[in-house]
């Protein structure tokens, strides 16, 4: 990177004047600075290894957590037996020796810190077997100048993935020295610091290297790289550095309207392109709730007003993404190709952070820190398969002392559950829609994507056979059926026809897309409305991989059911083209699939089917009958090395699942041009209620066709427009979202844009008679009326898709 290149970063970042070749925010923050005693420095560095260890609370109940410590111990020993040290390893199966290659070998590097890590804390844990042992307290020394002879000095040049350099090895390696202080000498820690240091650019917690070459750091990353250079400068000391840390923190909860970080919708992106609240939002939580922790009181405390938008993200952003204590897939990224992480761990890492931030705001907020606990509580309550007591269900595969005290703590609080909030939750900056059934009785996750959104995010080592997870998958989840997801799912499920996707067949290369995320379907638009307890979504649909797939798709939930809706699809290859309405993993216990009363076993197709049910799932309803229907319950085989490449102990076992799999078969080629698809979905209903429904269809579909679609339930009329078009008593003069009830007294509206780029929308009410508008988006309605009802006009203009609402009401 040229002096000149990181320069104009440095200038967009601060406006400051580049006057030398290195640090110039280091310099500034130094002038800034708060000056600190050794006491000062002594006090948070003994916050954050009470904070790795726990060590503060063990004594007290020391019976709590011995399982958890012998788990430590037995992953400690392990990792001593295999010290080995050579010049490309410390430990014998963490070899970097193939430098020019790619990510894993530099991820390898970094985990040998990971270890020399785990070997510090236990060597501080109080009744650990390991606690005080001088012998690993030379091994880890020995560990420690062994790195910084070998590979992580100021004279390497880094290679594989950037992320291990700046962030993987910082982390650990800072979090040694801050256990270690008393027991390492100035001159050690100088050079470790260094180290650090050499890859940073210009010191500035700003910044970080890129294969491309400098760049700003921002989100998850951000805050990954501001903890190590807070530890480490608190360690070292250097307080100009510490400040600089601190300050770069602060962007990281402010909202963004493009790139990385969480929207003003409750949106969390990372990597530009992703929905990934739930892995990299998660880092970004937990990091900032210990960094609040260690810094509360001191003369660095976070104290801008801004951190509020923290806090709030536990409701806006986490909760509504949680469901029974379980993290939906659907925000997990590549993570959902791990074996070692599943979405039961991340939900247990949502109510670690939870609760540490409870703590943190429980003298200034504490009703705010009772309902967390609530929410917690009930996470934990409501999943059968909770694994939050158990230390070896921690994500990191670490020991997590901290985290079974938080929660033991929790259980024995008298603390009331609180319940999710049922209705829709549309994330118009992420292309998401969480909808959860009357009495939170079922849940559904819906995964888009758009010119804004990938299609999924894959690397040449995890989750590169994802790439139709975001093109309409629905994630049900049930009470009764916890382990859905985490039950070997993404080792044994059909990834070319996830559940809710409309797919043509052709065999597509791993990533076919591209790597991480680089690339997104230009389409038309992606959105949706929400409407009091329904939600609306729909998604003009460019499949990936050049095949030439194109659908429009659109959905609408309600309390009890999800009506799924498809037009206009086609090809244009030879594929053939197939829209799963399920796609279910059964587990290892066969359930009945009926079709019109038929059980099926195997795989067969149907023609003019009504109706289908599965046992302890639901029912199925072809409005308009199904022309042909691919129907089946089939035992898979897979592993989780078809879609990752990781070296977790269990990725290699082949696993066997039985899944129930109902899809509409709309043909090969140019047999599948025009076709479509209507269907709704009754989460927890009976044969019998199911069959009733599809002889009395509560739902009727009005339109749904490349123009429009829609339907009417009840009083509730919604539709979701691609171009001018009426659909019942809503009529759009252009693209929307727009659902509309009325009553003899009032009419209830929403509307969206999902464009994102309109700046007005106008549209006809047919039938209504209103002189006045009220509501909180009454300010942006323009209201005319006419013969046939009202035409309105909605200023939409900076709204980046969100629901506006309003009523209108008859006054003469």
């Amino acid at each position: 990177m040229s002096s000149v290149s990181r320069r104009k970063i440095l200038q967009s970042l601060s406006g400051l004047v580049v006057a030398g070749a290195l640090g110039p925010v280091i310099a500034q923050a130094a002038q800034a600075a708060p000056t600190l005693t050794g006491g000062d420095l002594d006090v948070m560095r003994n916050r954050w290894v009470d904070t790795l260890s726990s060590r503060h609370l063990i004594p007290d109940s020391p019976g709590a957590y011995a399982d958890a410590i012998a788990v430590l111990d037995s992953n400690v020993s392990a990792r001593l037996a295999a010290v080995a040290p050579t010049s490309s390893q410390f430990f014998s199966d963490r070899n970097w020796s193939m430098q020019a290659t790619a990510d894993a070998n530099s991820n390898a590097m970094r985990n040998n810190y990971v270890d020399l890590q785990m070997m510090a804390v236990a060597w501080v844990t109080p009744g650990s077997a390991h606690q005080g042992s001088a012998s690993l307290l030379n091994t880890v020394k020995q560990g420690l100048e062994h790195m910084y002879a070998s590979v992580y000095h100021p004279q390497t040049q880094w290679w594989g993935n950037w992320w291990s350099w700046l962030i993987g090895a910082t982390r650990p390696l800072a979090d040694i020295m801050a256990i270690l202080r008393a027991e390492l000498d100035q001159a050690a820690i100088d050079k470790y610091c260094a180290a650090m240091d050499h890859f940073l650019p210009d010191r500035d917690p700003r910044l970080q290297i890129h294969p491309n070459g400098v760049q700003p750091s921002d989100g998850a990353n951000r805050v990954d790289v501001c903890q190590a250079f807070i530890v480490r400068s608190i360690v070292q000391p250097d307080t100009a550095l510490l400040a600089a840390s601190v300050s770069a923190l602060t962007p990281t909860w402010e909202y963004v309207t493009e790139g990385n970080g969480f929207f003003a919708d409750g949106s969390f992106i990372q990597h530009s392109t992703i929905a990934y609240t739930g892995t990299y939002g998660l880092v970004l939580l937990g990091g900032l709730s210990k960094l609040f922790a260690l810094l509360a009181g001191t003369a660095f405390d976070i104290t801008a007003t801004s951190r509020s938008n923290l806090t709030s993200a536990i409701e806006s952003s986490f909760a509504p993404l949680m469901y029974n204590g379980q993290m939906m897939d659907a925000v997990r990224g590549r993570a959902v190709s791990r074996y070692a992480e599943r979405s039961i761990d991340n939900g247990n890492q949502l109510i670690e952070y939870t609760l540490r931030l409870a703590d943190a705001v429980e003298s200034s907020a504490p009703a705010t820190a009772t309902r967390w606990r609530g929410l917690c509580r009930q996470w934990i309550d409501s999943n059968t398969a909770a694994s939050v007591f158990d230390p070896t269900h921690a994500a990191t595969g670490l020991t997590n002392i901290g985290r079974l005290a938080l929660v033991t703590d929790l259980m024995a609080r008298d603390v009331t559950a609180v319940a999710d909030a049922p209705g829709p939750r549309m994330f118009p900056a992420m292309d998401r829609l969480v909808h959860r059934g009357k009495d939170n009785s079922w849940a559904l996750c819906l995964a888009m994507c758009s010119n804004r959104i990938a299609w999924h995010e894959g690397t040449a080592a995890e989750n590169f056979q994802g790439v139709k997870t975001s093109q309409g998958m629905t994630y049900l989840y049930l009470p009764n059926d916890d382990n859905h997801f985490d039950d070997h799912f993404w080792a044994t499920a059909d990834l070319t026809a996830p559940p809710g996707t409309t797919v043509d067949l052709t065999p597509l290369p791993p990533n076919p897309e591209g790597t991480w995320g680089g690339a997104t379907p230009q389409n038309e638009w992606t959105g949706g409305v929400t409407f009091g307890n329904v939600g609306v979504a729909g998604m003009h649909l460019v499949g990936p991989g050049g095949t030439g797939l194109r659908a429009r798709k659109a959905w609408f939930a309600f309390t009890h059911m999800v009506v799924a809706l498809g037009s206009d699809v086609s090809t244009a290859g030879e594929g053939e083209v197939r829209t799963v309405v399920e796609h279910r993993n059964l587990g290892t216990v066969q359930r009945t699939l009926l079709v019109d009363d038929t059980p099926v076993t195997g795989e067969r197709q149907v023609s003019g089917a009504h109706w289908a049910h599965l046992e302890s799932v639901g029912g199925y309803v072809f409005l308009g009958k199904a022309p042909r229907l691919v129907a089946g319950v089939a035992t898979r085989t897979g592993t989780w090395r078809g879609n990752s490449t990781n070296a977790d102990p269990g990725t290699d076992v082949t696993r066997e699942r039985t899944y129930a799999t109902l899809a509409y078969a709309h043909g090969a080629g140019a047999a599948a041009a025009g076709t479509g698809y209507a269907y709704a979905v009754y989460p927890g209903a009976t044969p019998a209620r199911t069959r009733a429904y599809a002889q009395n269809p509560s739902v009727e579909v009005l339109r749904n066709d490349a123009t429009a679609q829609g339907v009417r339930h009840a009083t509730i009329t919604a539709g979701v427009f691609w171009s001018a078009e009426r659909v019942g008593m809503l009529q759009a003069e252009g693209p929307m979202c727009l659902v509309a009830s009325t009553s003899p007294a009032s009419t209830r509206v929403s509307v969206s844009d999902p464009t994102q780029a309109q700046s007005s929308l106008h549209f006809q009410l047919h039938g209504v008679r209103a002189t006045t508008v009220t509501g909180a988006d009454a300010n942006r309605v323009g209201m005319v009326r006419n013969d046939a009802g009202v035409r309105l006009s909605v200023d939409v203009a900076g709204t980046a898709g969100r629901t506006l609402q309003f009523w209108l009401h008859q006054t003469d």
